[in-house]
């Protein structure tokens, strides 16, 4: 049996005009018709930590640089990959690359939408193994 894939990620939230707001990504292949919404995020290269991991794979995907600001674990998604996701805000030095709606312009060409979105509205626009990492957010 075959080991797992790992990916790892950032959920990035921000206090916006709407309260907080997380970042959510969307593929530019997948389907609109299913929640297929998620966090930025990507496999795990060879040497790198999950850390390392989920803050490159959220530069490359949505061009902001994040701050750390903890751990919310893993998720395992119906396809069986594992899925560790990071508590994160965006670096002072990124905030002006996202406008007034909360879109992030400086995303790769993999993603087709890269917005910030209301706690609430996220939860339904997630894939639902991602969901947790809502649940698991520090009150």
């Amino acid at each position: 049996m075959r080991a797992p894939l790992i990916a790892a990620g950032c959920l990035v939230i921000r206090e916006g005009p709407r309260g907080t707001e997380v970042l959510l990504v969307h593929a530019r292949r997948a389907s609109f018709r299913k929640p297929l919404f998620g966090i930025p995020k990507g496999l795990v290269e060879a040497g790198e930590s999950l850390v390392e991991a989920a803050l490159r794979e959220t530069r490359e995907e949505t061009g902001l640089r994040v701050i750390v600001r903890g751990d919310l674990g893993s998720v395992r998604q119906k396809s069986g990959k594992i899925v560790h996701a990071f508590l994160c805000e965006v670096a002072p030095e990124s905030v002006a690359e996202i406008d007034a709606q909360g879109r992030c312009h400086g995303h790769d060409d993999e993603i087709d939408v890269c917005r910030f979105y209301p706690l609430l509205d996220a939860r339904g626009l997630m894939i639902e193994a991602q969901r947790e990492f809502l649940d698991r957010l520090p009150r």
